[in-house]
């Protein structure tokens, strides 16, 4: 399979399973991305969804041996871009919190999906680079939406039209990753990371997800209005209940 899902508990990891081929994306690997997209959107027991990518790599970009091969690129094109795009709308649009786990080459696609998870954890191996406009193309799977609010315009310019590649540390100055891990401890601060947030409170996370990915297409009283009713739902939950009373009791809360 060109994806592995993992399910445990309450945290769901989406593993890149073409290692050989650094994970790059065909057909296969879009349409399946789709597929346990829709299926984890009807989980309402799954509260974290980890992006990863098995091997040394999280994904260098589209697959060029694919492309060279095919008797209609523009179609091929098509035909990945389309269900990655329809699973990366999903990804933004449910209530799991995203978690991107990459190392290695981020490239292309990669990039552009690690760009678009909630947050990001990188190894200190890490390599992002756009690399489209060096093979004629232009940018896919949400990169040109999030780069330019995460670095600003002119960076984002020079990124993705001199192809210049980017280090896990000054991804994380430039605040395109959370955080930067030795390479050998990925997986367990990644793991570690996602048991914290599926301990959460599942109601007032998922607000505060849906409020900050609105917030740069919506004016301050459209924001203000929708931080009134998130707040006033957050506050009828048990959760809150919970959150309030382990306060004054100095405990750690215990969400539902």
């Amino acid at each position: 399979m060109p994806i592995n899902l993992h399910i445990e508990g309450r945290i769901a990891r989406i593993e890149f399973n073409r290692p050989d081929a650094l994970n790059a994306i065909n057909v296969a690997l879009a349409s399946r991305l789709l597929e346990i997209c829709q299926q984890l959107q009807q989980r309402t027991d799954i509260r974290v969804i980890i992006l990863c990518g098995a091997g040394r790599a999280f994904m260098a970009g589209g697959d060029l041996a694919a492309f060279r091969e095919a008797a209609a690129p523009a179609e091929m094109a098509t035909a990945i871009i389309e269900p990655l795009h329809q699973a990366l709308r999903l990804l933004e649009q449910m209530p799991q919190i995203v978690l991107g786990s990459v190392q290695g080459a981020v490239s292309g696609a990669g990039m552009s999906l690690a760009l678009g998870c909630d947050m990001s954890l990188a190894a200190d191996n890490t390599r992002f680079c756009l690399a489209y406009s060096a093979i004629a193309a232009s940018l896919d799977g949400g990169g040109s939406w999030h780069l330019p609010r995460q670095v600003g315009l002119q960076r984002a310019m020079r990124l993705a039209l001199l192809n210049e590649p980017v280090s896990a540390e000054q991804a994380l100055v430039w605040g395109m990753v959370a955080e930067v891990v030795p390479t050998d401890q990925l997986p367990s601060r990644t793991q570690a990371l996602a048991a914290q947030l599926a301990a959460g409170p599942a109601t007032a996370q998922a607000a505060i997800k849906r409020l900050l990915r609105q917030s740069s297409c919506q004016s301050l009283a459209q924001q203000l209005d929708d931080e009134l009713r998130a707040f006033v739902q957050c506050a009828g939950s048990e959760d809150f209940h919970e959150g309030i009373t382990a306060f004054f009791a100095r405990r750690k809360p215990v969400f539902s």
